[in-house]
């Protein structure tokens, strides 16, 4: 990846290491270390979806946030910035996306030290051992992700819904207010976590 790529990518979080090694093919690599050299390139026009859907949500999503991340590259962002691209409405939940590094996000959340459950929609495959970071803190914020998402009745039965319990002290920032979401700490600790059966689900997502 060259070196634009590295500094654009860098300086709003996305995790370099999943766009090369898993999320984008050579063919659409290639075609970002040819398109994006430059500011000059950014500044242009430089949206396809003739390579792929993966390559076509990372463009759209540059693309619609073009003025918040060029703010950002010019050393003028802020924690809520860097929060707004990771909850960027570009996103969605119907396909596996490009990562972020939560690494690199500074805790904004106010802990109290108390217990709090919490709920997401998990990815297809997605298993207790290897649990997303983001969750809901009610049904209500999961029933809203779902209607957001565009994910049917049948794609949230293949998916797991986990409920877990966690010390608000591994909340590393809040997301999305309206799906109640809170973003986990990378590696973040849980007092067990559970999968709904698929029964529930149904009553759930009515």
């Amino acid at each position: 990846m060259n070196q634009y790529l590295t500094s654009l990518f860098s300086s709003i979080f996305i995790d370099i290491d999943h766009l090369e090694n898993h999320y984008l093919t050579v063919d659409e690599l290639d075609f970002l270390n040819n398109k994006l050299n430059s500011t000059r390139d950014f500044e242009s026009d430089f949206y396809t979806d003739s390579l792929g859907s993966n390559l076509e949500c990372l463009l759209l999503f540059l693309c619609k946030n073009k003025n918040l991340i060029t703010s950002i590259m010019q050393g003028n962002g802020t924690d809520q910035d860097h929060i707004d691209l990771y909850t960027s409405t570009i996103i969605s939940g119907n396909y596996d996306c490009f990562r972020f590094d939560l690494n690199k996000f500074n805790k904004t959340y106010e802990s109290n030290s108390q217990l709090i459950k919490l709920y997401r929609i998990g990815r297809v495959g997605e298993s207790l051992d290897s649990l997303g970071n983001s969750w809901s803190t009610n049904i209500e914020g999961l029933k809203a992700y779902y209607q957001a998402s565009g994910l049917s009745e049948n794609e949230i039965i293949r998916r797991p819904v986990f409920s877990t319990t966690v010390v608000d002290s591994e909340v590393l920032f809040e997301g999305n207010k309206q799906e109640g979401e809170l973003v986990l700490k990378p590696g973040f600790n849980h007092s067990g976590a559970t999968i709904l059966d698929t029964i529930l689900k149904k009553t759930l997502f009515k």
